[in-house]
């Protein structure tokens, strides 16, 4: 009976072994039955493995949690921008349909010349200094073409502005001087020359993103196209494509371009 008994309390007492719960004294009598008992030392071994299999099994269900949740996190997250991207498109609809973005009936200012002699005429309010354009009571040359077109908000409009003047020689010699000659009266800043930046050499006040303003000069026509873009889809052009600056929106944009920002006015 002796030995059962002495079985049974190392059982009760094995569990708490080995979770190092029992005492001292306990743990010296468990040790010294095991050197004896086969049938203990087994269960013991057994008990021992199984506490192994549960570990992992608990670990394994661990990983699968985590892994749900983290794929839980990721589809919450695919789910709230999607609902955010539709809204935004939704807001955009409703901006667009009563701004009226996008469409002539949209814009709060809009002025719009076409004929030669309106040259002068524009109210014009754009951010450049217009310095390369001549003045419209002391022109020297004659008009072929004149397109104005101005259409935005308030607070910043998109501008299109070109002038095609035809010169006696005497007449031609004297406006490229004025155009080499101009200074800002609020930099000091003088214009630039290219003969690579379009297809014709020009004059340059201003080549940067918010605006550019041009000059093509034609020697052998003595002819003067003065332009001036602000903000222009090169989509909407209404010359010919090739007086533009040559990496003027390439994808069709106006601000895309990576050269260095160019301007004479006050920045």
């Amino acid at each position: 009976m002796r030995g059962n008994t002495d079985c049974n309390i190392v059982v009760d007492l094995m569990p708490l072994s080995l979770d190092c719960l029992t005492s001292e004294e306990s743990e010296q009598l468990i040790q010294e039955h095991l050197r004896t008992c086969k049938k203990c030392k087994r269960y013991r071994e057994n008990l021992v493995l199984e506490r192994q299999e549960r570990e992992r099994n608990e670990q394994e269900n661990d990983r699968k949690i985590f892994r749900a949740l983290k794929r839980w996190r990721y589809e919450l997250i695919g789910l709230l921008l999607g609902v955010l991207f539709v809204m935004a498109f939704v807001v955009m609809l409703v901006f667009i349909r009563f701004t009226g973005v996008g469409s002539d009936e949209g814009y709060s200012v809009k002025e719009h010349y076409e004929l030669p002699e309106d040259y002068g005429k524009q109210d014009y309010q754009g951010i450049s200094g217009l310095a390369l354009f001549p003045d419209s009571e002391k022109m020297t040359g004659r008009i072929e073409e004149f397109y104005y077109d101005c259409k935005g908000q308030k607070l910043y409009q998109e501008y299109q502005i070109y002038l095609q003047c035809i010169y006696d020689k005497e007449a031609y010699e004297q406006e490229k001087q004025r155009l080499f000659n101009i200074t800002d009266q609020k930099t000091g800043r003088q214009p630039g020359y290219s003969e690579e930046e379009t297809s014709l050499p020009c004059v340059y006040a201003m080549l940067y993103d918010e605006g550019y303003e041009y000059a093509l000069l034609s020697d052998q026509e003595c002819m003067i196209i003065y332009i001036y873009l602000q903000g222009l889809n090169r989509r909407e052009l209404a010359f010919r494509e090739e007086y533009l600056p040559k990496d003027y929106g390439q994808r069709g944009d106006f601000f895309e371009t990576e050269r260095e920002a160019f301007c004479i006015y006050d920045k």
